[in-house]
């Protein structure tokens, strides 16, 4: 290879990594094994960059287009193995990279191409579903091009650190006979987000992660929104309560859920029949189009969550849900959402078995206040229990909770609670508003006086419980401005899955030096 010929395959890896680093807004990825043997392919790229490039890669075209003769740069196939001719000078330009790629004379134009490869593969494109076991390695970026679906019982590993990209289009979907193994760590998390550069990512950018599994619902033949009708791919729900659909720990998920069709969005995650076995702890889903999660059925369990600014509900749940929740943030932005959570059992049949009633202790949730898009704590319909203690219900401009059909005989069996929780700074000091005539939707009960009465111990505050920051967007501090003496919590149940210690209200210790958010949550607006 002529020292001309190697010069310029190294010109053409610093372009590729001036824009992967998003000095070309309109490229936001290019192959390098496509730029080097695709004549028009580079042709393309150098067009567009000269177009909309900064004035350090246009100067890099320049000289680029000075070496280039318009031939192929080839490689040979990875499996060839390559010996070096003889010794020759290194290019005075490959000094500056420290990599063993470059500690060896370069000698045929294959050998240049796998060298440069292997020293600057950071970002890999995934365009085909997985069928075996894979592991995404810390370090590298990971792009989905399309839909993307863990099948054949494959399990995916994703290694800490690791930043997974969705394309328009793209969505991750782990089907119930395969797991995601999503371990990032506290300083290190694993971050799905949006391919747009930064400033341009918004909500619904790409469809979120959906995760499957064989545990229980209540819904004949189901299959999640988002996978066309008939492929077995989408389909969740078995008899196995224990099943595991993998494990996701400190791992974020961002600009989320885009429509599928009209009034069909995929949610930032969505956990469909997934058993008590699988593993959901210190997740973020920011910014999703439609819910930030959503559970369907199943008896998957969640801690130490946090929801900020999804564009529907922050939690929800259908399908006969009966998982526990410790320790989750809910935040509403102003601009968008709708409710905390949101409850069904099953709109086609109320008591469907097994009913959805899940457990929630230690939970904040701060609303939008006055906000232009005002928002409610709470609905909880079609037949859901539930169980909700030890909450801070803050600054929802409608109301704390909303409760919708047939619920009196829920309450009477213990199935559905609503006590030892705070509801401040929030519409009718936290009273159901008045159900008249049409708008009466759950059997003339008496919300006001339920949530309110002396066995419930509900605490209602005028003022905020929050500090003046839980409802900033960009930078939130969730901590309460109550102490834990004018607290009047109960201890969670006693089981190897509650932190019984946490005898307060809200996700944060009010008396802790430091949050379980900070490290690996984040909050960009775009």
């Amino acid at each position: 290879m002529s020292a001309n010929a190697s010069l310029l395959v190294e010109m053409l890896w610093r372009l590729k990594r001036g824009a992967d680093q998003g000095q070309c807004p309109g490229v936001q990825f290019i192959h390098l094994n496509n730029l080097l043997r695709d004549v028009e392919y580079r042709e393309d790229i150098l067009s567009r960059i000269e177009a909309g490039g900064s004035d350090e890669l246009k100067a890099l075209v320049k000289e680029i287009r000075e070496a280039d003769n318009g031939e192929p740069l080839m490689a040979k196939p990875r499996s060839q193995r390559y010996e070096p001719r003889e010794k020759q000078p290194r290019s005075p330009r490959s000094r500056g990279f420290k990599t063993a790629a470059w500690a060896f004379p370069v000698v045929t134009a294959a050998a240049v191409i796998v060298g440069f490869t292997a020293f600057e593969n950071k970002t890999v494109r995934i365009g085909q579903d997985i069928v075996a076991d894979t592991t995404w390695e810390a370090g590298k970026t990971y792009v989905l091009e399309k839909t993307i679906y863990v099948e054949h019982g494959a399990s995916l590993t994703i290694e800490n650190g690791v930043t997974i990209q969705g394309e328009r289009g793209s969505a991750l979907i782990v089907t119930r006979d395969s797991k995601l193994f999503s371990r990032g760590s506290a300083d290190s998390p694993v971050i799905f987000t949006s391919a747009q550069n930064e400033g341009q990512r918004k909500r619904g950018d790409w469809g979120g992660v959906a995760l499957l599994g064989k545990a229980p619902v209540n819904q004949p033949n189901a299959a999640i929104e988002g996978v066309p009708e008939g492929d077995a791919r989408g389909q969740f729900g078995g008899t196995d309560r224990q099943d595991s659909c993998g494990v996701m720990q400190f791992t974020r998920i961002e600009f989320a859920g885009f429509e599928v069709y009209k009034d069909n969005e995929l949610n930032g995650l969505t956990l469909a029949g997934c058993g008590q076995n699988t593993i959901i702890e210190n997740v973020q889903v920011h910014r999703a189009l439609d819910d930030g999660i959503e559970m369907f059925g199943g008896q998957v369990d969640l801690k130490n969550i946090v929801i900020t600014g999804a564009g529907d509900d922050g939690l929800d749940w259908d399908w006969g849900w009966t998982g526990r929740v410790q320790f989750a943030v809910i935040q509403h932005h102003p601009d968008d959402g709708d409710n905390g959570f949101e409850g069904d059992n099953n709109g086609d049949d109320h008591n469907a078995r097994p009913r959805s009633e899940p457990t929630f202790y230690n939970v904040t949730m701060v609303g939008g206040g006055l906000s232009a898009k005002k928002h409610r704590g709470m609905v909880v319909r079609e037949g859901s229990g539930g169980h909700f203690h030890n909450m801070i219900i803050d600054s929802y401009g409608i109301e704390a909770i909303d409760l919708r059909d047939e619920v009196s005989a829920l309450i009477g069996a213990g199935t559905l609670e609503f006590s030892g929780n705070i509801v401040a700074s929030t519409g009718n000091l936290g009273q159901s508003a008045d159900e008249q005539g049409d708008t009466n939707d759950d059997y003339g009960f008496d919300e006001k006086a339920w949530i309110r009465s002396s066995q419930n111990n509900n605490n209602f505050r005028v003022e905020s419980a929050m500090l003046a920051a839980a409802r900033n967007v960009s930078s939130p501090n969730f901590q309460p401005i109550m102490t834990s003496r004018q607290m009047q919590a109960v201890a969670p149940p006693q089981s190897e899955f509650f932190d019984e210690s946490a005898i307060y209200q809200g996700a944060i210790n009010p008396i802790a030096d430091k949050s379980w958010l900070e490290g690996w949550t984040a909050f960009p607006e775009s």
